[in-house]
């Protein structure tokens, strides 16, 4: 399984070494780069306040960068998508409130003038581990744990500059747990372990899963007026093979939506606002547990999470647009 991931990884370095080469040998006219890194920062504080609240503060760093290549009728679209944030309220510690590492790539060759044969890839995990608060001593995710990753070769039409359609009838996903307490409890869909009548594991979760189905992505990243950026991207998967996890009665289709909007205050600071949906019917939830009796430690329960999750944030802060 570590090959495997190592392997992930050496993919990705080899993708963008061998694109950043590229950009030595041709035309620099070719290449299009631009993107924002930013630092948003938050903070209250009360004192005998007679409307009562509670201190709190927080940050997020995010960082999205696009390096786009074109040249005739070939063209390869490059994102790089890492956000990572904190906070507390409170007494309580500092929480984790986002953590994403993505990357995409998508390859495009045009035969006609809106449309194209393409292929995307994309991988997502995350940089830290995951608790289910209050919980903070149960890791509940990691790096590589989730990770996935998605090929998907199909045909793209894209009528305009800043809007386009992904469709491929057969695409490949794969989810990745490189956990092995959380591939036992079968954590992201992949299979769970087996146990026997006396709790005594026999043989280990699995530490992958893949899947093959239909793929379709729509993706809008338009400069709306001069300071203010809109992208969106929305993502279909539905899987044609079995799968043990799917509950009973739902279909086997992934969702996922995410919306960016980014207003250039200055060039310095900037406005930005992330909504996120997704719905999986595979997903399922752990829950740290306490013992009945209050002797040892936590157990983990799991349940299914197969509703629609969102999630939206709001910011001001520190950023530089290049």
């Amino acid at each position: 399984m570590r090959k495997i991931s190592l392997l992930i990884l050496l993919f990705i370095g080899l993708t963008v070494y061998s694109q950043d080469d590229a950009s030595q040998q041709e035309a620099p006219s070719r290449w299009k780069r631009n993107g924002i890194a930013s630092l948003q920062l938050n903070q209250a504080s009360f004192n005998n306040w007679s409307a009562g609240g509670e201190n709190s503060y927080a940050f997020l760093a995010l960082m999205k960068y696009y390096a786009d290549y074109a040249h005739e009728n070939f063209s390869v679209d490059n994102n790089l998508n890492l956000k990572y944030g904190l906070q507390s309220v409170g007494k309580n510690a500092l929480r984790k409130n986002e953590d994403l590492i993505e990357w995409n790539t998508k390859i495009n060759q045009k035969f006609s003038k809106k449309w194209s044969a393409s292929g995307l890839i994309n991988f997502t995990s995350q940089f830290a581990n995951g608790y289910n608060y209050p919980d903070d001593s149960t890791v509940i995710s990691k790096f590589l744990a989730p990770a996935y990753l998605t090929i998907a070769p199909g045909i793209l039409y894209k009528p305009v500059d800043y809007f386009s359609i992904l469709f491929t009838p057969a695409s490949l996903r794969a989810i990745f747990v490189t956990d092995q307490e959380l591939a036992d409890l079968g954590a992201f869909g992949v299979d769970p372990a087996e146990f026997n009548e006396q709790g005594a594991k026999v043989t280990d979760g699995k530490n992958s899963k893949i899947k093959l189905g239909a793929f379709a992505e729509f993706y809008l990243k338009k400069n709306v007026k001069t300071d203010l950026d809109l992208e969106s991207k929305l993502n279909f998967f539905y899987n044609y093979l079995p799968d043990n996890a799917l509950p009973s009665g739902k279909i086997p289709l992934d969702i996922n939506w995410q919306n960016f909007v980014n207003y250039r205050i200055s060039k310095w600071f900037s406005t930005t606002f992330f909504i996120h949906l997704a719905y999986m019917p595979t997903d399922i939830r752990i829950e740290s547990i306490p013992p009945p009796s209050g002797i040892g430690g936590n157990e983990l329960k799991v349940t299914p999470n197969n509703k629609v999750q969102l999630k939206q944030t709001f910011g001001i802060g520190i950023a530089y647009n290049f």
